[in-house]
């Protein structure tokens, strides 16, 4: 089977869409024939739809998305269709490109898969909260459009699989829930339990944050827990990766910024999983969160919040803690030192987080369901 993968990034790029394009190029080659690239797909009349968005926000403090725009989608099904003619994929799967897909005429079988829809987007993120009404309009005509020409959507999440079903009446019958991958490479499992075994002899917690958005990530709730723990005599240090935030606190270490495609910054990043204690974010707004995902890949116990996909990546009391609405920045403290006091309940969050991993949230996991729901479908 020749399978056409769509996306809007070029698949070999390791930094586009913080390098799942990639990883997923990357599964696909080793369960299918042939992969064919699809991707890049761009057009100057961006530029054109950019110059509508200045136009129809003149005045006003609303935000226009060119990625909706009604002519750019219609551009850009039409470069793809003529790719698909010419290369001849006997299956297409598009990844993260609703826009793009939504006017596509072929008769290849589509496939779909995505990190969220549009009005998962509008509640979780700033940037989709002020957003100009022909925009809203657009997006939900386009993804509407794209979902209902799949003949299947491959989602990671039940959350996600629930808003297709309630915002677009997407059967159920046409959804198929299977959990990405982390985007690092994947550990072999003696050694994460060997690095199980070191942690818990650690006279140190340290807690990693990966986040660029440090505000929307959580980072300052981040801090206030380390803070509480120092406050009760539990030493505790919290890493900083991806912002660069002005904080002058002995616990805090900003590392800032670490490109995956330098060979040794993604070193450093590994690194920092594999010496740390603990996982930390306490995001406001996360779709499927795959630096939880990288977390569990190496065995960390992970403090997440309740919010987005982040209770599907983490489950609380099993793979680490999930930060309700109303928990303060004591009870969590407290929560981490009921685990961090205990080494077998520590080791056990730990070992679960590292299964979960392996048995469910890997790519080589994702390929090969990818494969047999394709196989069944495509005769």
């Amino acid at each position: 089977m020749r399978i056409g993968y769509i996306t809007k990034e070029d698949p070999n790029n390791v930094r586009a869409y913080s390098g799942t394009h990639f990883a997923m190029y990357q599964a696909l080659k080793g369960e299918f024939k042939e992969v064919i690239p699809l991707g890049p797909i761009d057009h100057w009349y961006k530029n054109v739809a950019k110059l509508k968005g200045k136009f129809h926000t003149f005045g006003n403090e609303k935000t226009f998305k060119y990625q909706y725009d009604i002519k750019l989608a219609q551009i850009h099904a039409k470069q793809l269709d003529e790719k698909i003619r010419k290369l001849k994929p006997d299956v297409l799967l598009g990844s993260l490109v609703s826009p793009e897909v939504a006017f596509l005429t072929t008769d290849v079988p589509l496939y779909l898969t995505t990190d969220a829809t549009f009005p998962l987007l509008q509640d979780l993120y700033q940037s989709h909260s002020n957003l100009h009404s022909l925009s809203i309009r657009n997006a939900l005509i386009l993804e509407r459009m794209a979902f209902e020409k799949a003949r299947k959507l491959i989602l990671p999440l039940d959350w996600l699989s629930t808003s297709a079903q309630n915002n677009y009446r997407i059967p159920k019958s046409k959804i198929e829930v299977i959990p990405y991958g982390s985007n690092l490479a994947s550990p072999i499992e003696n050694d994460v339990q060997n690095l199980i075994k070191k942690r818990v002899e650690s006279e140190e917690l340290t807690f990693l944050f990966v986040g660029v958005r440090w505000e929307e990530k959580g980072g300052p709730e981040a801090v206030g827990i380390i803070k509480e723990l120092n406050r009760n005599g539990i030493k505790a240090k919290l890493v900083v990766v991806g912002s660069t935030p002005d904080i002058q606190e002995d616990c805090v270490e900003v590392i800032g910024f670490l490109d995956k495609q330098d060979a040794n910054q993604l070193s450093k990043l590994i690194e920092l999983y594999q010496s740390s204690t603990f996982f930390i974010l306490p995001t406001k707004a996360e779709c499927v969160g795959m630096s939880f995902i990288e977390a569990a890949s190496y065995g960390l116990p992970t403090i997440g919040s309740n919010v987005g996909g982040v209770p599907e990546a983490v489950i609380d009391g099993e793979t680490g803690i999930i930060i309700q609405r109303n928990d303060t920045s004591d009870m969590i403290a407290e929560k981490i030192f009921q685990i961090w006091k205990n080494d077998s309940e520590y080791e056990r969050l730990s070992s679960n987080a590292f299964s979960r991993y392996s048995e469910q949230m890997n790519w080589k996991n994702w390929a090969n369901r990818v494969k047999e729901v394709l196989s069944k479908e495509v005769i």
